[in-house]
Parts: C-alpha cells; sequence; structure tokens
C-alpha cells in the first residue's frame, strides 16, 4: 500500500489453530487504510506465511507495530518468534482491549472483527513494546505454576480421604492408593523447590534481591519467587499502581444515581500472585506488627473480615516491590520513622510560623 503513512499496524487475533490478521496504515490526514490477512495457522508453517505477506506489501519492520491479546498460552509462540524476527511486539491484556472496542461500538465480534480492531489500536496508541523473560525467569515461572498446580492436587486428595475416612464404609486397598497418591505428590513438590533453589543460587543477583523480599516477616523464599517469577523481576512496571493492577488488587466501585455498589477488587488479574500472597498476608498478621495494627484498623470498617485480608496481601505486594526496587531490607520501624519525619519536619513549620509572627 503506497502511501505516505505516520503508522503501520499488524492486529493479531490468536486462537488455539489459527491467527487472524490485519494491517492498519495510519495517513498523514490521519484517515485509516485497513489490509485484511484472513486467517493462518498458528503453527510456524503459518508465521512463515505471514512474514511473506508482509514483505509482499512492503512493510517496515522498523516502523510495524505488532498487536495481539493474552491469549493463555497460545500466543506466547507467535510472540517470540515475530521478536525474534526484530518486530516490536504489544501484548495488551484483556480488560484494556475490551474497553477500547467497547468505545468503537463495535456490536458483532468475529475473529476478523477483532484482528482490524487491534490493528486500530496499534496504530493510534503509543504502547508499551514487549521483551521476552530472560531463561531463568521462565523456568521459575513454569516451575511455580507446577507446583501450585500439585499443591491443587494434594488438597483434592486430602478432602477426598476426610469423606473416605468418616464413611461407614472403608476400603484397606483404596486407603492404600492415596498413600501413594499423597507420597508421590509430596516427592514432587519437594523436587520442584529443590529446582526452583538451584535456580536461584545459579543466579547471584537474583538470589541477593530475593533476600530482600525474605526479609518480610510472613515472605518465604518459595513466596517471593513465585512473586518475582510472575512479574518478570517486576521489570514490566513502573510505578506500584501498574502492579497492582496487573494482578487484580486494583478496587472497583459502581455508584449511580441513589444506588451504591459495594466495592471489590477487579480480579482482572494475574491469579497465581493473588493466591501466592493469601498466606504470607495471614501469617504477617502474627508475625508483622506493623501489618497487624493495620488489619486491626481497618477490620472494623469492613464487613467482612476478608476485605482486610486482601488489603493486607495488596500491602505486602507494595512492600515486596518496593524492596526490589529499592534493594533495601525489611526495616520493621519504617513507619513510625516516617511519622516522625513528618512529625519534625512539621514543628520546624510551626516554629518558624512563630518567629515571623513574632
Amino acid at each position: 500500500m503506497e502511501q505516505e503513512v505516520l503508522s503501520i499496524a499488524l492486529g493479531v487475533d490468536i486462537s488455539k489453530d489459527s491467527l487472524s490478521v490485519c494491517l492498519c496504515f495510519l495517513g498523514l490526514d490521519l484517515t485509516k487504510g485497513y489490509e485484511p490477512g484472513g486467517d493462518l495457522p498458528n503453527n510456524k508453517q503459518g508465521f512463515n506465511q505471514l512474514d511473506k505477506w508482509l514483505v509482499k506489501h512492503g512493510v517496515d519492520k522498523s516502523l510495524l507495530n505488532v498487536v495481539l491479546e493474552a491469549t493463555g498460552v497460545y500466543h506466547e509462540s507467535f510472540a517470540y518468534h515475530m521478536h525474534t524476527e526484530g518486530y516490536r511486539v504489544c501484548i495488551m491484556q484483556s480488560g484494556r482491549v475490551k474497553r477500547y472496542a467497547q468505545s468503537l461500538d463495535q456490536r458483532s465480534k468475529t475473529d476478523a472483527l477483532d484482528s482490524r480492531m487491534l490493528s486500530m489500536l496499534g496504530s493510534e496508541r503509543k504502547l508499551t513494546s514487549w521483551t521476552p523473560p530472560s531463561e531463568s525467569m521462565q523456568s521459575l515461572r513454569f516451575l511455580s505454576r507446577e507446583r501450585a498446580d500439585l499443591i491443587k492436587e494434594r488438597t483434592v486428595e486430602k478432602n477426598r480421604s476426610h469423606a473416605k475416612d468418616i464413611a461407614h464404609f472403608k476400603s484397606s486397598k483404596s486407603t492404600s492408593r492415596y498413600k501413594k497418591r499423597m507420597k508421590l505428590l509430596n516427592i514432587q513438590i519437594s523436587e520442584i523447590e529443590d529446582e526452583m533453589e538451584s535456580l536461584i543460587s545459579l543466579d547471584k543477583q537474583l538470589k541477593k534481591k530475593i533476600t530482600y523480599l525474605t526479609s518480610i516477616p510472613g515472605v518465604s523464599t518459595t513466596t517471593a519467587t513465585i512473586i518475582i517469577a510472575e512479574t518478570c523481576g517486576f521489570a514490566l512496571f513502573t510505578n506500584a499502581k501498574q502492579l497492582v493492577s496487573y494482578c487484580g488488587f486494583d478496587v472497583v466501585l459502581k455508584e449511580s444515581g441513589s444506588y451504591k455498589g459495594q466495592t471489590r477488587i477487579s480480579k482482572k488479574g494475574n491469579k497465581h500472585i493473588r493466591a501466592a500472597l493469601y498466606m504470607p498476608a495471614l501469617t504477617a498478621l502474627r508475625l508483622n506488627p506493623t501489618l497487624k495494627t493495620f488489619y486491626e484498623r481497618l477490620k472494623p470498617k469492613k464487613a467482612k473480615p476478608i476485605v482486610a485480608v486482601v488489603a493486607v496481601q495488596r500491602k505486602l505486594l507494595v512492600l515486596m516491590y518496593s524492596l526490589w526496587k529499592t534493594e533495601m531490607f525489611y526495616d520493621p520501624e519504617h513507619e513510625q520513622k516516617k511519622a516522625a519525619r513528618a512529625e519534625a519536619l512539621t514543628a520546624q513549620d510551626r516554629n518558624k510560623n512563630e518567629l515571623v509572627t513574632s
């Protein structure tokens, strides 16, 4: 498509088996031109076909934004391929894409329309480019999620065992099989935790920075590793607000006229981080005087105690982010020192005002 353009974006709607692609050219007069590419297989063959199609249309790699929506694991191979080929890849969270689509008043929904919408988004907005995580971070995330799956399986087995124990009829063979399954699950969970520790020990800088997080009462090495693996060492975030939103801890309030809805967290984010922080938050209520005081102050104001626990989870997350970025150990008297500094500054201002007025 021969015309002077301000930006070019390739929108890619990804499913398990196919890619629906569309190019959008934003002209100097702010008009848009589209070039649909149809559907391609979501595999190496389809990626190569797309490369040839882009070359055929004379697309400059340095100008092209490849925009796609995060879809579990189905987008990963394509994202890595395009990044390796030198394209600028932008992976969008589903919530942001949905809000943009709603602003277009797009009532129909097809793969072709979604790819067109993504290409329009990429041509209009300045998006953050995606950078693949390091191999160690990928390994840690894979292991931490495998461990979480096995822990869920172990919980299911424990519940089944409890039901069998209180039942009138009992089977010795069934009990024997249960013990074998539990033993296997415990062995595999231990193996995964050992692998995670081995990976961390190979990276001295990572090992050092994790000690900053584990200095927080209630945060174990495993918890810190999960948070770091899921956030790629907080590399994707420039402030705590972005991190909170990514993890689904951002507060949502719906009010209209006389209707007053309840505040709640959005949960539109990384569920693995929310799950990993639950038990550390409960432990922190016993071991961390600062967070215990925060919880006790907040609990009476909330309808349910779990709301205050979630607030502690969020506070723990932000605290971990702060210690990671500043490379500092946890100071249990930080809040008291902060309050003392504020009081000292207030006293200085008061003294200055008295001198001026006298």
